[in-house]
């Protein structure tokens, strides 16, 4: 365990201090927590929501790939400046009652938290029917409080070349590969998906706010170790945008499972983009989300970190210093089956569906529990990645006491009230 960063002393209070605001329990008792009902079905519903990213003025952007639709929706929400950590096991129950329906009807498709009330924002399709309507509902730390969200007041930009040519890839739709991620960044929406044509990787610039401007259709080709050739054809799964060595860059993260850098400024109408190649995740899987944020690491000092959390593997973190690093060179052109190409640490993320920045000390992470198959929505603090109570550690056992050289006492009486068990901390 030496290799997870230790937090600094002054963290350590800041985070036990906060915890005492959070909540103690395992998450908001399911009899008082307060569900929103449907009032007006038809302010509630879209045809679609498979992507979520938040803009200027908490703007909430919702990318409906099936019928190829940016929205963007205002959002109004009061402000939460204390780290209260999210301990709700089993949220898809509460949310399946909000809506009226069986867990089993609930598909979850991404999560962001508000940048303003750390509130998650789950899109969610409910029901398998193919136009069964998706509903965006917000989950509060404070409470556990369950709303949904009005989006009568969206606005909403049709995307360019939507593709036509329908096909199934092992008995799954292809109509969610039209829009695979969004997010903004200086005055722009951008839309990862496929479209028609030879090039069916592709990019799409729109203004915001929504204009006739749309700079569309930007291909891109990039090297796939694993598969040992360019391609053209799978679509950007996540991305984020960072400013790398000085310039503006868009990282992306593919299937199976290329990491790879586009300056921003070559993202336009009508270019032919040819991504650098900087990494291999690892063969065999899908990621799933990107996010970029500072931690602290070890020696005290802060790192900008890349966490990209996938859906076969290990969540893989890297520094950004080593993603500029390596973004000097030429990139990867040999076959590798990763994962290679940087320093890639694996953490301890199994599970997780979706991960959002939720404040300077935590993140807000959506897991599938692997024994019960529940959703849940609980926070984890940046630095270690990981959930104590996830484990069945023998440092819970009854007999066992800490020696006096052992480093993770404080690190473990810290983290249990934060998670919602301050009743097992242990003095010895």
């Amino acid at each position: 365990m030496k290799t997870i960063p230790r937090l600094s002393l002054l963290l350590v209070a800041v985070l036990s201090i906060s915890s005492c605001k959070a909540q103690h329990q395992k998450g908001p008792n399911p009899s008082t927590t307060k569900i929103t009902t449907v009032k007006n079905a038809a302010e509630n519903k879209l045809t679609g929501a498979s992507v979520l990213a938040f803009g200027p003025d908490n703007v909430l952007f919702v990318g409906d790939s099936k019928a190829g639709m940016v929205y963007a929706i205002p959002t109004k929400a009061r402000e939460v400046k204390d780290p209260i950590a999210f301990n709700l096991k089993g949220v898809d129950k509460k949310i399946a009652k909000t809506l009226g329906v069986p867990t089993s009807e609930l598909i979850f498709n991404d999560m962001q938290v508000h940048p303003v009330s750390q509130e998650a924002y789950i899109a969610i399709k409910r029901g398998f029917a193919v136009d069964a309507p998706s509903i965006i509902v917000a989950v509060s730390p404070v409470d556990g409080n369950v709303r949904l969200i009005d989006v009568s007041k969206k606005t909403q930009v049709k995307i360019k070349n939507v593709r036509t040519d329908e096909f199934e890839l092992y008995g799954r739709s292809s109509d969610r590969l039209n829009i695979t991620d969004i997010d903004y960044n200086d005055g722009y929406i951008y839309v990862a998906g496929l479209t028609n044509g030879e090039f069916a990787s592709t990019l799409r610039k729109i203004a915001y706010p929504f204009t006739n401007k749309q700079e569309a259709v930007a291909g891109i080709e990039m090297y796939h170790a694993v598969h040992n050739q360019k391609e053209t054809r799978a679509p950007i799964r996540t991305m984020a945008f960072e400013e790398i060595n000085g310039v503006s860059t868009l990282i992306a993260a593919y299937t199976c499972t290329p990491l790879v850098s586009i300056p921003t400024s070559e993202i336009k109408e009508g270019n032919h983009i040819k991504a650098k190649t900087l990494a291999e995740l690892g063969y065999g899987n899908t990621p799933i989300d990107m996010i970029t944020f500072t931690a602290q690491e070890q020696d005290g000092s802060f790192d900008k970190k890349l966490l990209i959390i996938n859906k076969e593997r290990s969540a893989s973190l890297i520094s950004l210093k080593d993603f500029a690093n390596a973004n000097t060179g030429e990139g990867m052109k040999s076959f590798a089956m990763g994962p290679e190409g940087m320093k890639i640490f694996p953490v301890p993320m199994s599970g997780t569906m979706q991960v959002a920045e939720q404040n300077p000390m935590m993140l807000t992470t959506m897991q599938r529990d692997i024994n019960s198959g529940s959703v849940d929505l609980v926070s984890e603090l940046k630095g270690a990645y990981f959930r104590l109570s996830n484990f069945d550690s023998e440092y819970e056992f009854p007999d066992y006491k800490y020696t006096e050289t052992e480093p993770w006492k404080d690190f473990h009486n810290m983290v249990k009230p934060i998670e919602g068990y301050p009743e097992l901390v242990k003095e010895k």
